[in-house]
C-alpha cells in the first residue's frame, strides 16, 4: 500500500460522523430516455456550496434549474446527488478515494492534487475518458475541449497521453470573437493628479517624480509625508518588474516566445532593483509592506495613504475602502529602461480549473458520459454562466450579454435572479463559462475600460498564471520540481527584497548566481521548457 494511501486510510478513522446532503431528483421515471442497456442512474458526490442564501436543496424554486432539470429528463438521466459540507470535504474526498470503496459513479476530485489523482489512475480507481468519449459521447465533449477550448485537452492531458478528469473551462471574448485577457498594472491615484494638476506618468522616471510630488505636496491632506507605494520587491509578480521586461515568476512562460525564462537570468534585472533602491531612498515605497499581510495593506488603503499598487487595472474593490474617497487609474507598462521594451503583465483569457471524473464503480458509463455531454453544451454553459434571459441577464444594443442584477446573494436569492453559478456551480456540475469583457467594461468608469481596450493586443507581454501553459509533470519531474522549490524560492525572494533595500550590494552578483544555480534554478528551467513543450505539443 502506497505511503500516501496509507495516511488517508488511517485519516478515516478519525472521522466519527461526516453530515451529508443526499437529494435525488425523484421526479425522474427509471429508463424514461434511456436505452436497454442505460438506465440513466447516476450518483454524484462533491462538496456543498458554501453560499448560505442560495442553496442547492432550494433548487426548485429557481427557474434557472427548471431548465436543467428539462436538460436532465431529456437526457435521461436520474441523479443522485451526495453533497457534503463544504469545510468537510477535504477528509471525506481523501478517505473515500483512498478506501477505493463504495465510490460513486462520478466525482468531484478537485481537492485532491495531481500526484493523488495520477495514483489514483494507476490503481484503477479512477478511469480513462478518452476511450469513453470515443464510444458514447454526442460530440458535445470534443468540440468544446477541441474546437470551443482548445487549450483544455494540454492542461489536462496526463504524462501518459491520457485523460483522467473533466474540468471547469472558461473564456472571455470582446466582440464574440477576440481573446479578451485582463491586465494587471499599477494604478496611480488619479484624484491627487487632478487636485495637484500632475500629469499622467509616461516613463517610469515620471512614475517616480509624481509619486515624490504625492508626497512634497501632502496629497491626502492630513500634513504629513505619507502617501506611498505599496509593492513586494521581493517578487516578480508586481507591474514594475515587467516594465523592465522580465517575467513574473521565478520562471515565467514566455507565451510569444515559446519560451520559459527566469528574471534573474535578464537583461533589465539589475536596472530593475536599481529603480527599486531609488524608491526606498526616496520614501516612497513603503518597506513596512512588504512581506505584510493584505490586512495590513488594506489599513493603509483605509488611512487614504496608497498613492500607488500594482492591480488589476478593472479593479472597483479598492475605491471604496479609501476613508473620503478617491479613485485609482491604471496605468499602461512605462518605459524603464534603455533598449528593453516594457512588457505587459496579463491574466489568460483562457482558464481550465477543477477535476471531476468518473471512478471505477461506474455502473453505468454510458449515462456518464451523456451527463458530461450535456455539461460541455452550449445551453447548459448559457444557463450556468449567464442564467436565464430576461431574468438574470439581457443582451444589449452590441448584442452582448450583460447581466441585469449583480446584488448580493441575499437579493438575487429573494428575487430568484440566480445563475447556475451561483446555485450548483463547483459542486458535481462543472462550469462551462463564455464570459464577455462588454459586461467588465459597461461596469467600470470609462478611463479604467479606455486602458483595458488599449492592452487588449499589447506586446510583449507575461502572463499571471504561468502553471496554465505547463503539461502535467511525470512523477520524475515532480519530484525534482518540489526539491528545488522548497530552497530556491525562499532565497529568491529573501535576495530581491535584501537587494532592494540595498542590504545586499549589486557588485556581488556573480556570487548570487551561483548560489541559485547551486539551488536548481538552471534545473527548474529545464523542466519547465519541457512541460511548456509537452503542452504546445498536445493537439
Amino acid at each position: 500500500m502506497n505511503t500516501w494511501r496509507k495516511t488517508l486510510v488511517a485519516a478515516m478513522a478519525t472521522v466519527v460522523l461526516v453530515g451529508s446532503i443526499t437529494a435525488c431528483s425523484g421526479d425522474k421515471q427509471n429508463g424514461d430516455s434511456g436505452t436497454a442497456e442505460s438506465t440513466g442512474k447516476l450518483r454524484l458526490l462533491g462538496p456543498a456550496s458554501a453560499n448560505k442564501y442560495i442553496k442547492f436543496d432550494d433548487r426548485e424554486k429557481y427557474p434557472v434549474w427548471k431548465e436543467i432539470d428539462k436538460m436532465l429528463d431529456e437526457a435521461g438521466l436520474d441523479l443522485d446527488y451526495e453533497l457534503v459540507p463544504n469545510e468537510q470535504y477535504d477528509v471525506v474526498i481523501k478517505t473515500r478515494m483512498a478506501s477505493g470503496q463504495d465510490l460513486p459513479d462520478i466525482v468531484n476530485i478537485s481537492r485532491l492534487d495531481n500526484t493523488t489523482v495520477l495514483n489514483l489512475a494507476k490503481q484503477g480507481v479512477i478511469q480513462d475518458l478518452n476511450p469513453l468519449i470515443e464510444k458514447y459521447s454526442n460530440g458535445n465533449i470534443k468540440k468544446m475541449y477541441d474546437t470551443e477550448f482548445p487549450y483544455a485537452r494540454k492542461s489536462t492531458t496526463s504524462p501518459d497521453g491520457k485523460m483522467y478528469w473533466f474540468s471547469n473551462l472558461h473564456k472571455k471574448t470582446y466582440q464574440e470573437k477576440d481573446p479578451a485577457p485582463v491586465s494587471l498594472t499599477m494604478l496611480i491615484r488619479n484624484d491627487w493628479l487632478t487636485k495637484l494638476n500632475l500629469p499622467v506618468p509616461s516613463t517610469a522616471q515620471e512614475y517616480v517624480d509624481t509619486l515624490k510630488q504625492f508626497r512634497e505636496n501632502d496629497a491626502n491632506g492630513n500634513g504629513l509625508k505619507d502617501e506611498i507605494l505599496s509593492y513586494d520587491p521581493g517578487l516578480f509578480s508586481g507591474s514594475i518588474a515587467q516594465w523592465f521586461g522580465l517575467g513574473s515568476d521565478i520562471t515565467a512562460v514566455d507565451v510569444e516566445n515559446k519560451k520559459v525564462v527566469s528574471p534573474w537570468y535578464q537583461e533589465g534585472i539589475k536596472d530593475y532593483f536599481r529603480y527599486m533602491q531609488e524608491l526606498v531612498k526616496e520614501g516612497v515605497l513603503d518597506t513596512s509592506l512588504i512581506g505584510a499581510s493584505g490586512e495590513q495593506r488594506t489599513q493603509k488603503m483605509t488611512e487614504n495613504k496608497v498613492a500607488s499598487l500594482s492591480d488589476y487595472n478593472l479593479a472597483t474593490y479598492n475605491e471604496p475602502l479609501i476613508k473620503g474617497g478617491g479613485e485609482y487609474l491604471p496605468l499602461m507598462p512605462l518605459k524603464a529602461a534603455d533598449g528593453i521594451d516594457p512588457a505587459a503583465q496579463l491574466e489568460p483569457e483562457f482558464l481550465v480549473w477543477q477535476k471531476y471524473a468518473i471512478t471505477k464503480d461506474c455502473k453505468d458509463v454510458e449515462a456518464a458520459i451523456k451527463f458530461f455531454d450535456m455539461i460541455y453544451s452550449e445551453q447548459y454553459a448559457d444557463l450556468l454562466y449567464w442564467g436565464i434571459e430576461g431574468l438574470t441577464y439581457k443582451t444589449d444594443d452590441s448584442g452582448a450579454k450583460v447581466f441585469i442584477n449583480k446584488g448580493p446573494d441575499e437579493e438575487l436569492a429573494k428575487s430568484g435572479q440566480v445563475t447556475g453559478q451561483k446555485l450548483f456551480g463547483d459542486t458535481v456540475f462543472p462550469r462551462v463559462q463564455f464570459a464577455n469583457l462588454e459586461f467588465e467594461l459597461a461596469s467600470v468608469p470609462k478611463y479604467k475600460a479606455d486602458n483595458e481596450l488599449e492592452i487588449l493586443n499589447y506586446k510583449p507581454y507575461f502572463v499571471n498564471m504561468n502553471h496554465i501553459y505547463l503539461a502535467i509533470p511525470d512523477d520524475k519531474q515532480l519530484e525534482r520540481k518540489t526539491k528545488i522549490l522548497t530552497n530556491l524560492s525562499t532565497y529568491s525572494t529573501e535576495l530581491a527584497t535584501k537587494i532592494a533595500l540595498g542590504q545586499k550590494s549589486l557588485d556581488d552578483w556573480d556570487q548570487y548566481m551561483a548560489e541559485l544555480k547551486k539551488l536548481g534554478l538552471d534545473e527548474l528551467l529545464e523542466i519547465d521548457q519541457q512541460l511548456l513543450d509537452r503542452y504546445n505539443s498536445i493537439k
